[in-house]
């Protein structure tokens, strides 16, 4: 049997070592190991003790690739790699937290490939039985929504964890803590991508800040939501005996529902930070006891029978390897030579981030209106219609009509002004009094010719807070991107797209700044590093010659 020799340390040292062994050099036999563990059966006996460090890589790679891409964006202005920001913004966090938790599997007979099939299949699935409940039962407000979404997704990513554990075969609890946590990711991931997507697609132009904003803020609230609730659910059915029929197993259930509606209850942000500050400390304090007795259970288990068998304990000649390096040696300065550079980069990477969210591109404003008539007129933009009484003729300016049982029902005209072409649709009403049809406007929209194409705008109704019709008019400024009733106010909210940036403003000053002297530095020691490393070469093989003479 085979066991690594690194054993976690005691006490206050626990710590220490983790960092150390999370920033150590790591060989390429250690990422051939994590990467086949558990698929073939030559790889699946043994114990893992190893502390994580992986996701560590995973994380700076990840994180690195989003700040590229959004530097393409902010400078090329090319919506082409948005999917490809959005994919990277969900996956940032929630993919290398999912890696985390599978370092921390003791056991070498699970992959992590079937962790990654799992959080792609129960993902789907899990959100795919999640949308056919709201399309069947649709809350009213928000309160409901908080409570549905909360019983909802659980019970959904619960029924995709159970289904993987069964086909997968494994029932150990923290094989189930791990499939549920892969089926929470890949939900979250799912999730996150929606809202980024349609948050940062609200205005002209896509929004960076809030692309970043909402990758930050839901990446950092990745490791206490989705991922753990469903993990908690997985150890639960694994770990109680009799499954669903163990009152356990449902009361676990409930605590990630509880929690899971906390989070999303509809409070003020006063509120929301206590409620999320209190479910993150439950679901953390949840987390750590799991994997702290389960690991212990584990590794207690094999010791005893290790000591049992009089069987030794096998060191790991990768970790001899990589560990065994000293100063004397060229690949110790070569390795601290490339680590310069990835700290390097992952600095850079955040001062891009923090660059692109600057909103320097585009500048919003508002302007409030006291009655309708004002603010119809700034939303027309010199392109309202004639507002007399247009009488009903099909037979001009024909576009298309629709006709049911020889009665016609539907009509659309069109009249060509200049650029602009006016559509008006009419509908049928049959009155039961009089025996007569009447047609009236059921739509309107126009059509504008632009330098970039064509444009089509409909008319919109505005009601107020009580329901009543404030306004009817044509959106076509599309300097606008949203409105909202004030009292007895309209407000909108206007997009400048021609702000052209400033980079003389201290902001960008300061970033350039640091970017400069991060880079600077980094050059510089990776220069003297590697400059270090042939001297000591060149210095072993001066001494290895004169031992050999």
């Amino acid at each position: 049997m085979e066991i690594s020799s690194e054993k976690p340390a005691k006490g206050n040292n626990a710590i220490a070592e983790f960092f150390k062994q999370s920033f150590r050099r790591h060989g390429g036999g250690e990422y051939s190991e994590l990467l086949t563990r558990g698929v073939q059966k030559g790889n699946r006996q043994g114990l893992n003790r190893k502390y994580p460090w992986a996701y560590l890589r995973l994380f700076t790679l990840t994180f690195v690739l989003f700040a590229i891409f959004l530097l393409i964006i902010r400078f090329t202005s090319n919506e082409l790699f948005v999917p490809t920001v959005t994919l990277l913004g969900a996956t940032c966090f929630n993919l290398t937290f999912l890696l985390f938790l599978f370092e921390l599997y003791p056991k070498k007979d699970l992959s992590f490939l079937a962790v990654c099939l799992a959080m792609l299949i129960g993902g789907a699935c899990s959100n795919v039985i999640a949308q056919v409940l709201f399309s069947v039962f649709k809350p009213s407000n928000g309160w409901l929504h908080a409570v549905y979404a909360g019983f909802f997704e659980e019970l959904s990513k619960a029924v995709a964890t159970v289904l993987i554990i069964i086909i997968s075969r494994r029932s150990s609890p923290l094989s189930g803590f791990v499939f549920g946590a892969a089926v929470g990711c890949g939900f979250s991931i799912a999730e996150d991508m929606g809202y980024i997507f349609m948050e940062a697609n609200a205005m002209p132009f896509v929004n960076l800040t809030t692309v970043i904003e909402l990758s930050v803020a839901r990446g950092l609230t990745a490791v206490c939501t989705h991922t753990l609730w469903t993990a908690a659910i997985g150890w639960a059915y694994c770990h109680f005996s009799r499954h669903l029929a163990n009152i356990a197993v449902h009361l676990i259930t409930l605590l990630s529902c509880g929690l899971h509606i906390c989070w999303d209850l509809p409070l003020g942000n006063f509120w929301s930070g206590f409620i999320y500050a209190a479910c993150a400390s439950v679901v953390c304090v949840e987390t750590i006891l799991i994997l702290h007795c389960e690991r212990k259970k584990v590794f207690g288990n094999i010791s005893s029978a290790l000591e049992s068998s009089g069987s030794e304990v096998e060191r790991e000649s990768e970790r001899d390897e990589t560990e065994s390096l000293s100063k004397t040696d060229p690949k110790y300065w070569q390795y601290w030579g490339h680590f310069t550079l990835s700290l390097a980069a992952f600095l850079m990477a955040v001062i891009a981030v923090i660059y692109c969210a600057i909103p320097f591109r585009e500048t919003y404003g508002t302007q409030t209106f006291e009655n309708s008539e004002n603010f119809v007129a700034f939303m027309h933009n010199g392109m309202e219609l004639n507002t007399e009484d247009r009488l009903y003729d099909y037979t001009m300016g024909y576009s298309s009509y629709t006709e049911e049982n020889g009665v016609l029902v539907k009509v659309v005209q069109q009249e060509v002004s200049g650029e602009i072409t006016y559509n008006y649709e009419y509908t049928v009403s049959y009155d039961f009094v009089s025996d007569k049809y009447y047609y009236y406007p059921a739509r309107i929209w126009i059509t504008i010719e632009t330098p970039t194409g064509q444009n089509s705008f409909f008319r919109n109704e505005i009601r107020d807070k009580k329901g009543e019709l404030w306004a009817t008019y044509f959106a076509v400024n599309g300097d606008v991107t949203g409105y909202n009733f004030r009292d007895e106010e309209m407000t909108v909210i206007t997009y400048n797209p021609a702000f052209e940036r400033d980079l003389t403003e201290w902001r960008y000053l300061a970033l350039f700044c640091a970017l400069a002297a991060i880079s600077g530095a980094a050059i510089t020691c990776y220069v003297s590093l590697v400059i270090k490393a042939r001297r000591v070469k060149k210095l072993c093989t001066t001494k290895d010659v004169s031992s050999a003479e």
